[in-house]
């Protein structure tokens, strides 16, 4: 059976690679305009983690051997094993392949290590900014919905459809989670709603800061504006119109 797979990740920021205790490392790279992003939790010879591509995501398990990655790609809901992943690590760079069948040569992707690079606060500090407080102009519960049909990236795939929501309370609490479905030629997947953050936020003048649970400062996050009756916030993955 032929398969065409996307290449997925997890979206949060992690520690660097280390044998002496489980932490995860997060990678990113683009090809044909597609973004690709990879989580790898390392314990020892062991590797679990995820692959995000856009907003659909998948699972991955498997081991590292040295610098070598060999993994399997994995349904999130059901665990299903879908296609090989090998990879190598390269100081700050993972190189992976995947062979979309047998049939087929198999498609490289080279990606740089992220880890933190959106989490760091400007130059002097988030305490160099104004002090912010939530603003009743944007509190409340947000959905983002999105439909992308993929040129594909190093896998390739057909569509994916995501609903994001982002529930900004009045007492300061904030909560993201998305839901994502998608499918190609020879597969499909859905998964349940997965929670992608949980802390606090606050307004700073167009700025959004957040520091999430456990979390020793606010980072920046976004800057916002409202549209009407709609909310529009912009980072690095770009821009996203919300709606209550």
């Amino acid at each position: 059976m032929r398969h065409r797979f996307p290449m997925l990740m997890a979206a949060a920021l992690w520690g660097a690679l280390a044998v002496a205790q489980p932490v995860t490392s997060t990678y990113e790279g683009t090809e044909r305009g597609v973004t690709t992003r990879i989580a790898l939790r390392v314990d020892g010879t062991r590797v679990e983690g995820g692959m995000q591509e856009g907003a659909l995501a998948l699972g991955l398990r498997g081991t590292l051997t040295g610098q070598r990655l060999s993994a399997m790609i994995l349904d999130p809901a059901s665990g299903r094993e879908l296609l090989p992943l090998t990879g190598e690590l390269r100081g700050d760079t993972l190189v992976i392949s995947i062979r979309p069948d047998a049939a087929s040569p198999p498609r490289t992707l080279s990606l740089s290590r992220v880890d933190g690079a959106r989490a760091s606060a400007p130059a002097g500090g988030a305490s160099a900014a104004s002090a912010g407080a939530p603003d009743p102009a944007i509190v409340g519960r947000w959905r983002n919905e999105s439909q992308i049909n993929s040129p594909g990236g190093a896998g390739g795939f057909a569509s994916l459809s995501t609903v994001r929501y982002l529930e900004l309370a009045a007492d300061g609490r904030v909560r993201q989670s998305v839901r994502s479905a998608g499918g190609g030629a020879n597969w499909s997947t859905q998964a349940g709603e997965t929670v992608e953050f949980v802390g606090r936020w606050e307004a700073r003048g167009a700025e959004l800061w957040v520091k999430a649970d456990g979390a020793a400062a606010f980072v920046r996050a976004a800057t916002w504006r409202r549209v009407g009756e709609r909310l529009v916030t912009e980072d690095g993955q770009g821009r996203r119109i919300w709606e209550r």
